[in-house]
């Protein structure tokens, strides 16, 4: 699942599942200026992860508003979710042993309360995806 992509965001995103990769787990949401990062469940494929993805950020955006989604080969991208303009993406990737994890990371400009609103309504659609 190697492939070569261009552009600051992507290869940030990459960043980000290699992270996913390292000896530690987030068992809570890691928190940094303007983001936060949480480890989704595992899915028996990539196919099945970019669905849940997909209609994870989907139902966001009709249910809380955003402005566009864009999605690649491993990647579901939301834009300007409300409240606060949030961008987000889902990550899904092959981990160690073939398993397929995902990763939800929300960014802002904005202050904290709003992104953790947005990844949390996120994080309740994903588990009933």
């Amino acid at each position: 699942m190697t492939e070569h992509r261009t552009g600051h965001f992507r290869a940030g995103m990459a960043a980000l599942a290699a992270l996913a990769l390292a000896p530690a787990v987030f068992a809570a949401p890691v928190a940094a200026e303007g983001w936060a990062i949480f480890k989704l469940d595992s899915v028996d494929d990539l196919a099945a992860c970019m669905s849940r993805a997909r209609r994870t950020v989907s139902s966001y955006i009709f249910d809380h508003g955003g402005s566009q989604t864009g999605a690649d080969s491993w990647s579901v991208y939301g834009y300007d979710l409300e409240p606060g303009q949030q961008d987000v993406v889902i990550v899904c990737f092959e981990a160690a042993g073939g398993a397929i994890d995902a990763l939800l990371v929300v960014q802002s400009e904005s202050e904290s309360e709003p992104r953790e609103q947005v990844a949390e309504a996120l994080l309740r659609i994903w588990d009933g995806a």
